[in-house]
């Protein structure tokens, strides 16, 4: 049975990019939707980690990238807990920043997170009160103010810090040093922008 053809395109196709100018034209940096036949007109699928080629390899990249942002988040979200039981992982992402960035503005932290002003306002708000983030005159301008963290949350981050470092052991475990020196160079380039 032939799928319904709507505007050319067999119904439910959608497609993410315009489609180019002129009969049988085609866009090489369009997306690739694979599996579609124009004759046959089969329902287009993404990219699978099965699929030959660089778009296979690409689908194994974010598959992989995936699972480790899952596995990241639940990292955060125990070291958070293990750090103090009242700060949120949002809090704790926000001071992670602040200890590697001091001293910083929240403005600075909405830049560099992708937050909104006021989100970040009460998780710098809560880190105060629990006593891990200080906020201290600028030493260049007086009128500004910046977050430091605190040797309270010094000495906690450091216990949290050896616990994560046990954790991410096991993931590595039987691994040489030029391996894991290699993937450190890896992650190291794909969290580099290109150009």
């Amino acid at each position: 049975m032939s799928q319904p053809i709507v505007d050319g395109q067999p119904e439910g196709v959608v497609l993410d990019a315009p489609r180019p100018a002129g009969a049988g034209a085609s866009d090489p940096a369009a997306p690739r939707l694979l599996g579609v036949d124009a004759d046959a007109q089969a329902a287009p699928r993404l990219p699978s980690s099965a699929d030959d080629g660089r778009e296979g390899h690409m689908a194994s990249v974010v598959d992989e990238i995936g699972s480790m942002m899952v596995e990241a988040k639940r990292t955060i979200a125990a070291a958070a807990s293990r750090f103090d039981p009242d700060v949120p992982p949002t809090a704790f992402y926000v001071l992670r920043y602040v200890m590697k960035h001091q001293p910083c503005s929240a403005g600075d932290i909405v830049k560099a997170m992708a937050m909104d002003k006021s989100a970040v306002s009460r998780q710098v708000t809560l880190l105060r009160e629990a006593g891990f983030v200080d906020v201290v005159p600028d030493t260049a301008d007086g009128r500004v103010m910046t977050l430091r963290s605190t040797d309270r949350a010094e000495a906690r981050m450091l216990e949290v810090r050896h616990e994560n470092r046990a954790v991410f052991r096991t993931h590595v475990e039987g691994w040489t040093d030029a391996e894991l020196a290699e993937f450190a160079g890896w992650l190291r380039r794909f969290n580099t922008p290109a150009g």
